[in-house]
Formats: structure tokens, C-alpha cells, sequence
């Protein structure tokens, strides 16, 4: 359900970028991560191999990412900005400021801290629960 609003609350600055909702997950960690290898992202974000390529295409498409060839693997694909998704950053940080203020909107900085805190751990139960297969 959070995820639910949270996507509902960003979809109309998104499409003022002209950025899809499934999409800004990864234009922020190539952003972040300059030069990631597409299969870390994949990792990073929880997502399949498939659903990546198809967002990373449609992000190239769109001229906010490229991707480029390692210099030392060739199998492994580098992503990286453009200069026109560096120009929509300071746009996307500020949309997700606001988010962020709507959602902890009467929550002490403690307990945003410990919320923040306690997403962290349930998150890490389950990957590793995921990843040692009892599901």
C-alpha cells in the first residue's frame, strides 16, 4: 500500500519529466552510481534480468541513460547518466523531498530514524531468506 501511494504521489511530477513510474528506481542508482554494471543494478534494485534491460532501453530511448561495453569484460554492460538526466536531478531531489516530508509529516526525527531503521532489517530478512531459499 505505501508503495502503492508513494508511486500515486510522484506520478504526476514524473510525467512532467517525462519519466515512467517503474523507471525512476534506476535513473536514481545510475545517477548515484555512475557507471554501474547493469547485472550490480539488477542486484541492487531487486528486479529481473529481463524487466532491467526493458527499463535501461526505455531509459536510453528517452537519451537520460547509455550504456557501454566494460573495458575489461565485454559481457557486462556499464550504465551511465546523460547530461539530460544530470539536468532533471535537482528536480527528482526535490520531488522526493517532498515525499519524504508528506510521509513522516508528525513523525519525530526519532521515530523516522527508527522507521528507516526497522525497513532496513525487514528488508535484509528477506533477501536473505530469498536468497537461502526458505521461502
Amino acid at each position: 500500500m505505501l508503495s502503492r501511494l508513494s508511486m500515486a504521489y510522484m506520478a504526476g511530477p514524473l510525467a512532467e519529466m517525462g519519466i515512467g513510474r517503474g523507471k525512476i528506481g534506476f535513473l536514481l542508482s545510475v545517477l548515484q552510481f555512475e557507471g554501474i554494471v547493469q547485472e550490480e543494478l539488477t542486484n541492487r534494485l531487486c528486479i529481473d534480468r529481463a524487466a532491467t534491460a526493458r527499463a535501461l532501453q526505455a531509459l536510453e530511448d528517452q537519451g537520460l541513460v547509455r550504456r557501454e561495453e566494460d573495458r575489461e569484460d565485454r559481457r557486462k554492460k556499464r550504465v551511465f547518466s546523460t547530461d539530460k538526466a544530470r539536468a532533471l536531478q535537482p528536480k527528482l531531489m526535490e520531488m522526493l523531498t517532498r515525499h519524504n516530508e508528506a510521509l513522516f509529516s508528525g513523525l519525530t526525527r526519532s521515530e523516522q530514524d527508527q522507521f528507516l531503521d526497522m525497513l532496513d532489517r525487514l528488508v535484509d530478512n528477506l533477501r536473505v531468506a530469498v536468497e537461502g531459499g526458505s521461502r
